[in-house]
């Protein structure tokens, strides 16, 4: 195994990804293992009618917060997630990514 992502389902509008990790030997490698996992993601929760994807993480994660600009979160405040997100670090950055369009 050289990565893992997760999908967190909310509601029937909201999911979160979770626990995306790869291999430091795999960063940067073409085909990019982080982009094949994440683009897996975005189509399942898409199937499942998903609206939007919220993201936490580290803010010191600075690497993490280009990739997932790269994919079309935006960087949000933490009032803006849904009452039933559960917010793990308190030093987080939060993005939002809209699955519609």
């Amino acid at each position: 195994m050289v990565g893992t992502i997760g999908l967190q389902k909310l509601d029937a509008d909201n999911g979160v990804l979770r626990k995306m990790f790869v291999l430091k030997e795999y960063r940067g490698a073409t085909p990019s293992v982080a982009q094949l996992l994440f683009d897996t993601l975005a189509e399942q929760a898409r199937e499942l009618k998903l609206k939007t994807l919220y993201r936490d993480t580290p803010a010191i994660a600075a690497a993490s917060h280009k990739f997932y600009e790269r994919n079309g979160f935006t960087q949000i405040d933490r009032q803006a997630l849904p009452p039933t997100y559960s917010f793990p670090d308190r030093d987080s950055k939060v993005y939002r990514l809209s699955l519609l369009a």
